[in-house]
């Protein structure tokens, strides 16, 4: 071992007397084996090391064949004050880096197959209701639309916000940084802060 690597490793061991050091390498562990049980029930998945993944459990999610998730991509499953919810992709869909995927109650989502989701979408499963009488933070989910579905061969662009409630049809395609608040019909193209239709696919 060379000098350089030899200090290197010592310089690692001496991080280990520290509590935190301890602690945040257990965490990452456990989200290894974590990553590492859902590849081994999705064996043809490509899924990045760096996914975060809050409130899994096997039967909330659904992964197609040869599916892709990267690196910083959150998949969220709810909690117990809002409940638990699944996600579901389909047969060769790609998600990129950084996307938000949070269903939670039956805010379930589903992608279709052979979808684009650039890097940096948020796909949202219910929305806090936001009544006065008491802190949106304590009043819990809005039951009146909750839900993502989006067909197959849906293009997502970059930084795509898509609201509860949504059905976004087969073939669609998203503008970047579009907030899609109403439901797109198969092969519009929509564009906007609220999305709106700016064509159609050819």
């Amino acid at each position: 071992m060379s000098a350089g690597r030899l200090k290197t490793w010592l310089r690692a061991l001496a991080l280990l007397r520290f509590p935190e050091t301890l602690r945040f390498l257990g965490e990452k562990r456990l989200e290894l084996l974590e990553l590492e049980s859902i590849r081994k029930q999705w064996p043809t998945a490509k899924l990045a090391d760096g996914l975060v993944i809050t409130a899994y459990q096997p039967e909330r999610l659904r992964l197609g064949e040869h599916v892709s998730l990267c690196s910083g991509t959150v998949l969220a499953f709810g909690d117990e004050s809002n409940g638990y919810g699944r996600v579901s992709i389909g047969d060769g869909t790609w998600i990129g880096q950084y996307n938000n995927l949070r269903a939670c109650g039956d805010g379930d989502i589903h992608i279709g197959n052979h979808c684009l989701i650039s890097q940096f979408c948020t796909l949202v499963g219910s929305n806090h209701k936001i009544g006065r009488d008491k802190p949106i933070l304590e009043q819990g989910p809005d039951l009146s639309r909750l839900g993502i579905v989006i067909g197959d061969d849906v293009w997502l662009g970059a930084g795509v916000t898509v609201m509860p409630g949504i059905n976004i049809g087969t073939g669609a395609v998203v503008g970047a940084n579009a907030v899609v608040t109403k439901d797109v019909q198969a092969y519009d193209i929509v564009a906007g802060v609220p999305a709106v239709k700016i064509g159609e696919r050819a």
